[in-house]
């Protein structure tokens, strides 16, 4: 379970034959996506994609579906491939009991920035980037952890969050990103939006997969993700410091932009393929300057296709939300006793849930 890097990841999912290296040449749309969506599709034991062939991005790749099927997720807890979601559940809620206990290591000359770019920084040129959904509104990245501190408490290292938002690609150095108001993020946002200050931030692209699921995962305002994930791993979680800022950054990253947010200005930002199966509207948002780009050598740039259910959003997010959910309901009512009846939907279900969520909005294909 020490996954130190998205890497390290992908070598097991191989040696468990969950992983498909596609070698034909593709392009970055709607070859990505259809691909994706095609993974997805497969249910249970679906594989994760690399792509190493794109056209008019020699020598880049770009992996997807990483966490997309619970034949993964089981290899990620160390399961046996065949442990099915009920058991994968229990191993959460036991694993959920030390997420305070990890530690931390910090690595000189880490991999994620063995090369550096700081001048005439064009994203368009660093990274294979496309369109996740045919109506996005440009292009996303979906799985980046993004990173941030509480501006009042600059050191305290519980109150440096990492996240997963949406972040739209909007120039060669330009990024916009939504965040909603009870995440952690705005909280350091409205600090420094009240004394009109900038403040620095991190998007790493290509991380560590307990990161990622940490991430992604609600835990309480001061509970450390990097100290949660090293709690899973049971080694320390190597981190290194920003070059631009006092920021901490997962090591082994593919990509790390380091920037800063723009205070009390917003811009258009959207549409964007979400979850539910529908496209979000356009609606002003923070920006982001871009300074810097660091990266490993030959980068794997990793995105997750988000479309109609279910998708790799939901296999990433659904045992590291119910489990919290289940954990206040026993609070609340102790003869709680965990029988607890676990369903995969079948493809009745999955038409019923997109015709719910995609009411009268456009559909993602």
């Amino acid at each position: 379970m020490a996954f130190q890097s998205l890497r390290s990841f992908l070598d097991v999912l191989k040696n468990n034959g969950q992983l498909i290296t596609l070698h034909d040449a593709v392009y970055p749309e709607p070859d990505i996506r259809t691909y994706l969506r095609a993974a997805a599709d497969l249910g249970n034991n679906s594989p994760a994609i690399v792509f190493d062939n794109i056209r008019g991005y020699k020598n880049y790749r770009i992996a997807g579906n990483i966490h997309g099927s619970w034949v993964n997720h089981a290899i990620l807890l160390g399961m046996e491939r065949d442990a099915d979601i009920r058991e994968q559940f229990f191993q959460v809620d036991r694993l959920w009991q030390d997420l305070n206990k990890g530690e931390l290591k910090w690595v000189d000359k880490p991999p994620c920035q063995e090369f550096v770019v700081d001048k005439d920084i064009n994203l368009y040129e660093l990274m294979p980037l496309f369109r996740i959904n045919q109506q996005d509104g440009g292009y996303y990245f979906s799985k980046a952890c993004v990173i941030s501190r509480d501006p009042d408490e600059p050191e305290n290292l519980k109150k440096e969050n990492v996240g997963i938002y949406r972040v739209m690609v909007q120039g060669p150095d330009t990024l916009g990103m939504q965040p909603l108001p009870y995440h952690d993020f705005a909280r350091h946002l409205k600090k420094c939006e009240e004394k009109n200050e900038s403040f620095p931030v991190a998007i790493c692209i290509g991380n560590p997969p307990w990161l990622t699921t940490m991430a992604a995962t609600p835990l309480p305002y001061g509970q450390s993700e990097y100290k949660a994930a090293a709690a899973i791993m049971g080694e320390p979680f190597e981190l290194a410091k920003a070059i631009g800022s006092n920021l901490n950054l997962p090591a082994h990253a593919e990509y790390v932009i380091e920037g800063e947010v723009i205070p009390r200005l917003r811009f258009c930002e959207g549409p964007f393929g979400e979850f539910p199966g529908s496209y979000s509207g356009a609606r002003n948002q923070i920006r982001i300057k871009v300074n810097r780009v660091t990266h490993r050598r030959d980068p794997i740039y990793e995105t997750l296709f988000i479309g109609k259910p279910w998708t790799e959003h939901d296999t990433l997010i659904g045992l590291w939300t119910s489990v919290p959910l289940y954990k206040q309901l026993k609070a609340e009512f102790p003869e709680l006793n965990g029988k607890i009846a676990f369903h995969i939907p079948d493809e009745k279900d999955k038409r019923h849930g997109q015709a719910v969520a995609a009411a009268s909005l456009p559909k993602v294909k």
